[in-house]
């Protein structure tokens, strides 16, 4: 699916994906405010909405914080490949892997779609969509051994 035809495209998709993940770890929200249009299209398995990017930036803190209670570490960006949709807009797919804490556990693997949108500026994000329903994901496991 990559278009290899252009490198510094190929590059800058790889760059800023990088950037990003680190942002998302850091939560860095200078950095991710960058990376997000004024209102994008957030979706997953559940459906999808438009977003505020300063609601999205607010709602960062409490992410952390669920990944952190299910013993999941920082994400790595794995996997980039893109497709050219036309000159403005790119689509994205992306794979993501993050350590279990507990280290006995099989590492997370998430994936993800995005369509950026090449600007001046840099690339935005105009569409997320998150491929699992990362609450689903993260949820503790019932263990039988738990049983009351």
């Amino acid at each position: 699916m990559a278009d290899t035809s252009d490198t510094a495209l190929h590059d800058d998709i790889h760059g800023f994906f990088e950037a990003f993940g680190r942002a998302g770890n850091e939560l860095d929200t200078e950095v991710l405010q960058r990376c997000f249009a004024e209102v994008f299209m957030a979706a997953d398995p559940a459906g999808a909405q438009a977003v505020p990017r300063q609601g999205f930036l607010q709602v960062l803190p409490r992410r952390a914080q669920m990944f952190a209670a299910a013993g999941v570490g920082h994400l790595s960006l794995r996997e980039v490949r893109h497709q050219v949709l036309d000159e403005t807009y790119v689509l994205v797919e992306t794979g993501w892997t993050a350590a279990r804490t507990d280290g006995a556990s099989a590492p997370l693997t998430l994936k993800s779609t995005f369509i950026v949108r090449r600007e001046p500026a840099g690339l935005r994000i105009v569409f997320y969509l998150n491929h699992q329903n990362l609450a689903a994901v993260l949820a503790p496991a019932e263990r039988p051994d738990s049983a009351p």
